[in-house]
């Protein structure tokens, strides 16, 4: 029987297994062993699997999976989750992350990681969408889907107030909009609503992983969503059910986030 070190991290409950995979060992980009890792009957358990790519810890490379073992372009939560690994692991208080979507700068401040995701694409092209529209609101049954992508695609739905918000079933809306085929990578769907302190309350059901307590890139794609619907300042917190992320949307349209992150525990996978 094979095996292979890990750890456990999380941002605010969005769970990960993160593999330093410096010996290259190709079975683990196995779709059933990544399901059986991402399982939380069979395996580890967790939203999503980050692997370590390189051995240059100043320029890491990383593959990310979703536990169902599809390959995503951008976790935020996750990218910051191997940064602050990788920063205790080379005593340095910065680091860039290379993943498919591209690099990202990430650094600790006041014992939080902060992560730059880049700049929003609205292309239809980009997020991606099956055709050309003329705003980013796309309406899929009684719903108006704003959406962007940070590094992968987003669409957000604001809601009255919080108690509108709670009655909505998640999984279900969640399922029925990832499958139209507006969108021919799937989408992930946020479901926000602006609170009476002006921060943002947001659920979310992820392509991959389902209903999550957290999700940085969607948590992004909110506040740019809010701001550009005139609900929101450039700068605000953005309440999940795991906790709190704070997103800046800078002048120079990089987009900030930042939050906690822990270690939950190391190990061994076995398998066949």
């Amino acid at each position: 029987m094979k095996y292979f070190e890990f750890i456990k991290m999380h941002g605010l409950g969005n769970d990960f297994v993160i593999i330093n995979n410096i010996e290259n060992v190709i079975d683990i980009k196995n779709k059933e062993i990544l399901k059986k890792i991402g399982s939380r009957n069979f395996g580890v358990g967790c939203d999503q699997i980050l692997i370590i790519e390189s051995e240059d810890y100043n320029n890491a490379e990383i593959t990310i999976f979703n536990n169902d073992g599809s390959e995503v372009g951008a976790c935020g939560n996750g990218v910051r989750c191997v940064a602050l690994y990788l920063m205790n692991k080379k005593n340095t208080s910065k680091i860039t992350i290379k993943t498919i979507s591209g690099s990202l700068d990430c650094w600790i401040q006041a014992k939080k990681c902060f992560v730059n995701m880049g700049k929003p694409a609205f292309e239809w092209t980009k997020i991606p969408l099956a055709k050309k529209i003329e705003s980013q609101i796309i309406k899929i049954d009684q719903f108006e889907l704003y959406c962007v992508s940070m590094g992968n695609p987003h669409g957000v739905i604001f809601f009255e107030n919080e108690n509108d918000l709670n009655k909505v079933d998640i999984e279900s809306i969640g399922k029925r909009i990832q499958s139209n085929d507006i969108f021919p990578e799937s989408i992930n769907v946020e479901f926000a609503t602006i609170l009476k302190d002006k921060t943002i309350r947001m659920k979310v059901w992820e392509r991959g992983a389902g209903s999550t307590l957290a999700c940085g890139t969607g948590a992004c794609a909110t506040l740019v969503a809010a701001k550009q619907k005139n609900l929101s300042q450039r700068k605000n917190d953005i309440i999940l059910d795991g906790g709190k992320l704070t997103i800046n949307w800078l002048e120079s349209e990089d987009v900030i986030m930042s939050g906690e992150v822990k270690l939950v525990f190391k190990g061994n996978f076995y398998y066949d």
